[in-house]
């Protein structure tokens, strides 16, 4: 990840969590992620269910399928940045000597 991290990062001391469960409480963070994803993408998301058209404010006239899925695709890229981050978490104490 080359992204440049704006935000701190867990640094593995003796006064603080060891990094061992450090890295198990983000391994498992990462797999909950992983089964979010899998849960959203099984799941069901159809045309057919989204039939009658919808005035959102500033939204007049759109599709309401295509408006579900500009808005299904917004979250879907929050977990996605939850992930990267959660992920920069991982590698951020696999690389630390201590």
């Amino acid at each position: 990840m080359n992204k440049a991290i704006k935000y701190p990062l867990p640094t593995v001391n003796f006064n603080g969590t060891d990094r061992e469960t450090l890295l198990k409480d983000n391994v498992r963070i990462l797999s909950a992620v992983a089964d979010l994803r899998e849960a959203i993408n099984a799941s069901t998301f159809h045309p057919r269910d989204y039939y009658v058209a919808t005035v959102t404010e500033g939204n007049y006239g759109q599709a309401p399928y295509q408006e579900a899925r500009e808005e299904r695709a917004k979250h879907i890229n929050k977990i996605a940045d939850f992930a990267e981050y959660i992920e920069q978490h991982i590698e951020h104490l696999v690389d630390q000597n201590y």
